[in-house]
């Protein structure tokens, strides 16, 4: 049966990216699953992406993730799985934090990928190996306020890359992570220009970055066999 990517969130502006290039890099080797909450973006992705499919499901629920697994497993054999899918909202200082905030940054951020993980790990073991890609977030390792649950999801999630990386290595499973600084994408385009302008000044580049440098940098994960539990930063020097 044909090799599948599967790219979460990918009607998003990463997620498309990360599809389109797995897509040219592969040659189109790789059949896609395009998998998102939003099925009219990630419909009109596929289309544009010959011999992908689309799927749309809440990642959240156990019955998205379960939804996924089977409509991937009804079209082949996964191979990549890139978990990308992801919230940053809603924005509270730690005075005002909200036990439902909690439940959906982590529902989508870490409990999802989390078992995603544990799911198509099995499928890629019993079929010979794999490689998964978590997108992390520059976030997991720098304060800015508002974010307190954006930052633990993302730091849970590079936890979850190196204690799976670990234990799946030997099985035949590479696990990796991306984590972004700021990229050009819809969720960062709401932004108010004082405070893009802070974060600018804070990133040794001086910009925000393109979702192809992230997509660029999946891509390396995917194809070094010899990279295993690593966290690639690509977010322009803000961590210097």
């Amino acid at each position: 049966m044909k090799e599948i990517a599967v790219v979460t969130g990918a009607g998003g502006g990463i997620g498309k990216a990360v599809s389109l290039m797995i897509h040219e890099k592969s040659g189109g080797e790789l059949k896609l699953a395009l998998c998102d909450v939003n099925e009219a973006a990630v419909s009109e992705l596929a289309e544009g992406i010959p011999g992908s499919f689309a799927v749309a499901a809440d990642l959240a629920s156990q019955a998205g993730r379960d939804a996924l697994l089977e409509a991937v497993l009804l079209q082949g054999t996964p191979s990549v799985l890139v978990n990308n899918a992801g919230i940053d909202k809603p924005h509270e200082p730690l005075l005002s934090i909200q036990e439902s905030s909690f439940e959906a940054l982590m529902g989508l951020n870490l409990k999802a990928p989390a078992f995603l993980m544990r799911h198509f790990a099995k499928e890629m073991m019993a079929s010979g190996g794999g490689v998964i890609v978590n997108i992390s977030s520059v976030l997991a390792r720098h304060a800015l306020t508002g974010s307190a649950f954006y930052r633990v999801s993302k730091a849970g999630i590079e936890a979850l890359t190196r204690q799976f990386a670990m234990e799946l290595g030997p099985r035949g499973v590479r696990v990796n992570a991306v984590a972004p600084g700021f990229i050009m994408t819809p969720m960062t385009a709401s932004i108010p220009a004082e405070v893009k302008e802070k974060i600018r000044s804070m990133i040794a580049l001086g910009e925000f970055g393109a979702p192809e440098a992230v997509a660029e940098a999946v891509w390396h994960l995917v194809e070094n066999q010899y990279i295993n539990g690593a966290v690639l930063p690509v977010d322009g020097g803000m961590l210097l």
